[in-house]
């Protein structure tokens, strides 16, 4: 036989009696224990509610960062684009391919006066 088995067997026979010179009133929690327990309780929920309103707005912060992002990435790649089709046509005039000796390495069209520009 198991010990669980032994221990219930031996336990209880019946209805749970206390030991004698104890009052019920002393070993129950009563109605502060009851207030305490119902405003923790209330509190949980507040906090569970209150973190959820504040990951809800992480998430939207992200959400619209990305969109910001997706927005303005074509800009970008629209640059880079143009980039690497100066520098091939650049290649293929000069005879010489994108970052060989030679060549300026910042890969800008110089200015009027000479000078590397945008």
């Amino acid at each position: 036989m198991h010990l669980l088995h032994v221990l219930a067997a031996a336990g209880s026979t019946g209805e749970p009696t206390l030991r004698p010179g104890l009052d019920p009133d002393q070993v129950t929690p009563g109605p502060w224990g009851f207030f305490i327990t119902f405003g923790l309780a209330v509190l949980v929920i507040l906090l569970i509610w209150d973190m959820q309103r504040r990951i809800r707005r992480v998430r939207y912060r992200e959400q619209a960062a990305q969109a910001a992002e997706e927005r303005t990435e074509p800009a970008e790649t629209e640059q880079e684009r143009q980039r690497r089709l100066d520098a091939e046509l650049n290649g293929r005039i000069t005879g010489r391919k994108p970052g060989e000796a030679g060549e300026d390495s910042t890969n800008q069209r110089p200015d009027r006066d000479g000078t590397p520009g945008s």
